[in-house]
């Protein structure tokens, strides 16, 4: 089955905008659109506040496809879009970024997509969402921002929080919760691949032990 999704209250592309592109993407690549399906919460709207899109995940089977205009479609957050990825390869699931022309499955290298997450973040710290305050979801400055590399290397060698606190000279309340709130250990699971797939805690998603993030199975 062939998905579209759209986002209702885009500022940049209209629902007719993106049915248009997601109708042409798909002709295009000899794809039949079985179904849409409209998600109009607002951006700011948590993951998990997204009934109608959880509920469309948990109905979709193996090598279903998922067509979006762009991958804002899905979430500006890093920390939700890895989930939303994760789940879309433990299912088998190919999810298209139509506008990006990007395909995400089994088959993309996890590196690929670490790259990607990257870019998000930095581009959401150069240019975050306008509103009152720091906008949801978006970051100060840290002072520990010029140890991220680091402190993702010690992480990727499964070096525990409370050392690398100690290795840093800092405490480790502050730098797990400066690890938490950049999904630095997200991040950094998406470096590890068996076979194209994302792994987490050392274990394919693939493997029956792991459960969905989202959908729960």
């Amino acid at each position: 089955m062939v998905i579209g999704i759209l986002r209702g209250r885009n500022q940049d592309f209209s629902i007719l905008d993106q049915q248009s592109y997601l109708l042409s993407y798909a002709q295009e690549r000899g794809l039949a659109i079985d179904m849409t399906e409209l998600d109009n919460s607002p951006y700011n709207t948590d993951l998990e506040e997204r009934y109608l899109f959880l509920d469309l995940l948990r109905t979709l089977h193996s090598k279903d496809v998922i067509l979006v205009y762009s991958i804002d479609v899905l979430s500006k957050k890093v920390g939700e879009l890895v989930k939303i990825f994760d789940c879309v390869l433990k299912h088998d699931i190919s999810l298209h970024l139509c506008s990006e022309k990007i395909v995400i499955n089994s088959s993309l290298n996890a590196s690929f997509l670490f790259d990607l997450l990257s870019r998000i973040r930095e581009d959401n710290r150069k240019h975050p969402m306008k509103s009152r305050g720091r906008p949801k979801g978006s970051f100060s400055k840290s002072k520990f921002d010029p140890y991220k590399q680091e402190i993702m290397t010690k992480l990727e060698q499964n070096i525990s929080v409370s050392q690398i606190a100690k290795d840093l000279g800092v405490s480790r309340s502050s730098l797990k919760d400066y690890i938490n709130s950049r999904s630095l250990k997200e991040m950094v699971n998406l470096q590890d691949t068996t076979e194209g797939t994302l792994v987490i805690d050392n274990e394919s998603i693939t493997s029956s032990s792991k459960t969905c993030p989202l959908t729960g199975d």
